[in-house]
């Protein structure tokens, strides 16, 4: 895959589960990614430079709509020089009201040798345990810069 059909490549894993975006849960939405994550490569992107990792963020945000806590996995895909215009972002966010205390932060994943304890560290973070229905979903795949 060319990391400019990533989002293409993630919308239809997630039709081929039966799940639209509006009703995609958080736990089967962050496994889609993981899974997509440890099957496919972007072929133009270098694993050596940091070119294609997984990035998952937590906390309560107000990017202008009100504040919302997300639970967030991105994938990140770097080609060329690596300079903000070559840094693209598959992100997936799960909206919720801000009814939790935990503090914001992030891990990354590097490169596929990393993502089975990637993958733990997702599957046990606190944000999870409260992971309700959330209020909105979203599917992005804007530039970094």
């Amino acid at each position: 895959m060319r990391s400019v059909d990533a989002l293409s490549e993630l919308q239809r894993l997630i039709e081929a589960r039966g799940a639209t975006l509006e009703t995609l849960a958080v736990h089967d939405g962050l496994a889609l990614m993981i899974e997509h994550y440890r099957t496919t490569r972007a072929e133009d992107c270098s694993l050596d430079e940091d070119g294609d990792m997984l990035l998952f963020q937590w906390g309560t945000y107000d990017w202008g709509k009100g504040p919302f806590f997300e639970i967030d996995l991105t994938r990140q895909f770097a080609t060329g020089g690596g300079d903000d215009e070559d840094i693209w972002q598959l992100s997936l966010t799960f909206l919720f009201w801000p009814t939790r205390s935990l503090p914001a932060g992030h891990r990354w994943c590097a490169r596929p040798s990393e993502l089975d304890d990637f993958a733990r560290f997702v599957w046990s973070h606190p944000a999870l345990a409260t992971a309700d229905e959330p209020v909105r979903v979203e599917l992005d795949y804007t530039p970094a810069g």
